[in-house]
């Protein structure tokens, strides 16, 4: 089997681990013989929050992986360090990998609208979340759909290991 080329156009749909509508339960390996131990299953219940998150190309992730360390200094001295942006990586990682949202509202109980705008970047046109968006999400949030986006951006470990040598 060769590997298996990713699918920009895509998207999957996500239920954060915060979600009081997601619970992982212990579920018996066979219902017959509960002396066969249980394994854990995740069930998404009615009223979710689900988020549509689309892989990055290669181009955006170039982008906003080269923008997130940053050198500083001056030359001839020893004043010089590196900063990671790893915040700022999350924040571009949804910027551009949220496809929008079903069952999201605000601490009023008002629905959020997704919104986007066109961003450009090394000259190719992005549709991105718009900034008012991105701000009722929370760092946290952000973070976990990142993960999420970055791991969907990437030939997975098992077809990956199809391109080992025999």
């Amino acid at each position: 089997m060769a590997l298996v080329a990713l699918t920009i156009a895509s998207t999957i749909t996500y239920v954060s681990d915060r979600d009081p509508s997601k619970q992982v339960v212990d579920v018996p390996i066979d219902p017959e013989d509960l002396s066969k131990g249980a394994k854990k299953e995740t069930r998404i219940g009615d009223g979710a929050t689900k988020f549509f998150l689309k892989p990055l190309d290669v181009f955006l992730k170039g982008y906003i992986y080269d923008n997130a360390t940053h050198l500083v200094g001056k030359s001839g001295t020893d004043d010089v360090g590196i900063h990671t942006r790893i915040n700022q990586t999350n924040i571009d990682a949804v910027r551009f990998g949220l496809a929008g949202f079903e069952n999201f509202s605000d601490a009023s109980g008002n629905p959020v609208k997704f919104k986007t705008v066109k961003d450009n970047v090394n000259g190719r046109e992005y549709d991105a979340v718009a900034t008012d968006v991105l701000n009722t999400l929370g760092l946290e949030l952000i973070g976990e759909l990142a993960s999420q986006i970055k791991s969907a951006s990437e030939v997975s470990a098992e077809e990956a290991k199809n391109s080992e040598p025999a």
